[in-house]
């Protein structure tokens, strides 16, 4: 590790990023409890404008997630995720500052758009950067990162209110920005570009002084060489090593946002509140982000040992038990007025196995697999689509939240979210191969029709 830790400070300068898109999606979760508390700017405000501000970063997201995915090839990921902090400053202070609910509308746009742009280029960054020995572990930092900013928007919202969490949300873009400056850009993305003497360089911050650094770059040229260098064309989208892993990657963040996470996470205050658990809302909002994070870190050193899929269907099995849990409490609760002070804790018993099982594979992996599918002149293509049908679900999941436990009552909502966790477990059984221990060109080897790959192996023996 000693070798290696300008590596891991240079993804976590990138994660930090993530940190903040943690604190943009549970703004809602405090913020919209404090927001209706006499004296404050909405103390007014309806369910449907919390609804709104909750669901619109997903909607300009999607156009982050299309722009990052075109300037990540041609500029570079550390100049796009330079850029993206630019939104990300002004967004939360116009959440700050807002004398209006749409003006609070325009900045949690904002903040999407800039949130969408740092989720198409961080991922690529980590996974370039990264050996295949750690390759698993930075990975799955991004929802490390993610939970992270979720735990500490979820702390503030105890102790500070919602403008000055905004304020919070601001300081840790700037730190990103500030802390990206010192780091190199993608040597990959460098050597894809022609730009050797800078790969060099890159190479020699990255991987330290004891590592044969023209070696490890004559390396990764020779194997860029024989990747296409400009962006994908409509005729590589019929291939299979292309379109096998872009169907994975929409099946991964389907699963993944209609397990319900986000729309429980951006609620759980109140969530806690209908269930009348006897543990304070907000307190059990911060306790079960705790868990999140140890949950996600626990999952993220388990992801080179274990395997991808292995932890994926464990993920599955037991994200679909919480969910169970909770809809069979809510039930009873409801049917034999359950005492809370005796039966209380079910209900937050249950959400911390719902969100530690997320984090162990639901979460993660989506961030880190998709990367590993495709070769670097097509990952950021695949990575903006991943991206876009990704908030296109959230949009829909965290939209939908509020009506569909108004129709279906709460514990008809999470039997739902259930279904489709049991849902994912098949489509992991079924769909998903094991990429762990294997290269890169191996795992995007492994999509080629069996003919393509022969004709490979043969060109490759020949030269």
């Amino acid at each position: 590790m000693d070798k290696l830790w300008r590596t891991y400070f240079a993804a976590m300068a990138a994660l930090m990023n993530i940190v903040g898109l943690g604190m943009i999606s549970a703004f809602t979760a405090s913020a919209s409890v404090d927001m209706k508390k006499p004296g404050s700017r909405f103390s007014n405000i309806t369910s449907n404008q919390i609804t709104w501000i909750a669901s619109l970063p997903s909607i300009t997201a999607i156009f982050g997630n299309l722009l990052s995915g075109y300037l990540s090839l041609k500029i570079g990921r550390k100049a796009v995720l330079m850029f993206s902090s630019g939104p990300l400053v002004i967004s939360w202070l116009i959440i700050a500052y807002a004398p209006s609910i749409y003006w609070l509308y325009m900045g949690r746009l904002l903040s999407g758009f800039g949130s969408g742009m740092c989720s198409v280029s961080v991922p690529a960054y980590v996974i370039e950067i990264a050996t295949v020995d750690i390759r698993g572990l930075l990975g799955s930092c991004y929802q490390v990162s993610y939970t992270i900013g979720v735990l500490i928007s979820m702390l503030l919202g105890i102790t500070v209110v919602w403008s000055w969490l905004a304020i919070a949300g601001a300081f840790f873009s700037v730190w990103a920005v500030f802390f990206m400056y010192f780091v190199p850009e993608s040597p990959a993305w460098l050597i894809a570009k022609q730009r050797h003497g800078e790969a060099v360089e890159s190479f020699r911050f990255l991987k330290g002084k004891d590592v044969d650094i023209l070696q490890e770059s004559a390396m990764a040229t020779e194997h860029f060489s024989h990747q296409p260098q400009e962006s994908p064309t409509l005729r590589e989208f019929k291939k299979p090593e292309l379109y096998k892993p872009i169907a994975l990657a929409i099946g991964l963040v389907f699963f993944q946002q209609f397990s319900g996470i986000n729309a429980l996470m951006a609620y759980t205050v109140e969530i806690f509140e209908h269930a009348e658990s006897s543990v304070d809302p907000s307190i059990a909002a911060a306790v079960v982000a705790g868990v999140q994070v140890v949950a996600t870190s626990v999952g993220s050193a388990l992801m080179d040992v274990n395997g991808r899929t292995k932890l994926y269907k464990i993920s599955g099995i037991f994200v679909s038990f919480g969910l169970i849990a909770l809809g069979i409490y809510g039930v009873l609760a409801k049917e034999l007025s359950l005492p809370s002070e005796v039966y209380g804790w079910i209900p937050l018993a249950s959400f911390i196995v719902f969100v530690a099982s997320f984090s162990l594979g639901y979460g993660p992996i989506p961030y880190l697999m998709t990367p590993e599918f495709v070769p670097l002149h097509c990952r950021s293509a695949v990575l903006a689509i991943s991206g876009v049908f990704s908030s296109l679900f959230l949009f829909m999941v965290t939209k939908t939240f509020d009506d569909f436990r108004y129709f279906l009552s709460d514990y008809g909502v999470y039997w739902v979210y259930g279904f489709f966790s049991v849902l994912g477990c098949l489509f992991c059984w079924y769909c998903l191969p094991e990429t762990k221990g294997k290269s890169l060109h191996e795992i995007q080897q492994s999509f080629q029709n069996k003919n393509d790959s022969e004709c490979e192996n043969t060109l490759v023996t020949c030269q």
